[in-house]
């Protein structure tokens, strides 16, 4: 009967069997924990990556087939041809706009961009450390002067040289107030009314006359052409 138990005998020679027996699992492994994590968490995600590529690629076949334009009941073959060609247009122009020019483009774009700031920040380190660079002229190979260095800061006087300054600035300033001039140029127009007078005073009285004539003439010819000046403007002559 399916209820009966087996004779003693018989269980025990069937336990007998069991014992001795190679492990079935390694549950008393000496691997360490982590180790295990680790190789688990690796095999888990090289089949999360195989999964997800095959996924992709059936995907991509599914949308490659799906966007496979196909002739519609009672289309003519141009009329197919043209609709064919009208949607295929946008996905040529995105694939050359993703082709390999475009990247190669933008490789040299990133290139050459850190090339120039590359060279920036060495020009700015050679600039730190030259102290002498702004006082260096750049000169070409070959080049003459024309003329002798203009300097554009006046060095300040020391020493002797400073009071040599001061001393012919103090005279300078007593031949200022001695004869009321100022500068070089009210010196020249000093000589040059000395010459007028001389000349003046060569001249006989008839000359001297002709010419005090003409003055006067001058003189009223530049009033007049004042006064018409300040009539077209609006404003009132001076009499």
């Amino acid at each position: 009967m399916p209820h009966k138990r087996a004779k003693a005998s018989v269980r025990n020679a069937t336990k007998d069997k069991r014992l001795d027996l190679p492990a079935t699992s390694d549950k008393f492994s000496d691997t360490p924990g982590a180790f295990k994590r680790l190789m688990k968490a690796k095999e888990f995600a090289a089949k999360k990556a195989q999964v997800k590529k095959a996924q992709k690629e059936e995907g991509g076949k599914e949308a490659a087939e799906r966007n496979i334009p196909q002739i519609r009941p009672g289309e003519r073959m141009k009329a197919f041809s043209q609709r064919v060609e009208e949607e295929m247009r946008g996905t040529f122009l995105k694939s050359v706009r993703e082709s390999k020019p475009v990247t190669e483009r933008k490789r040299k774009y990133r290139d050459n961009k850190k090339e120039r700031e590359r060279a920036k920040k060495q020009s700015k380190l050679e600039d730190r450390t030259d102290d002498w660079g702004k006082l260096r002229d750049d000169v070409k190979f070959g080049e003459v002067a024309d003329a002798p260095p203009i300097l554009k800061s006046i060095p300040k006087a020391r020493g002797a040289a400073k009071k040599a300054l001061e001393a012919k600035s103090a005279e300078a300033m007593k031949t200022t107030q001695k004869d009321g001039y100022q500068s070089e140029e009210d010196e020249n127009m000093k000589m040059l009314k000395a010459s007028h007078k001389r000349k003046l005073s060569n001249l006989s009285l008839a000359s001297r006359k002709a010419l005090d004539v003409e003055r006067e003439r001058a003189i009223k010819l530049y009033r007049m052409k004042k006064a018409q000046k300040m009539q077209v403007s609006g404003l009132t002559p001076l009499v």
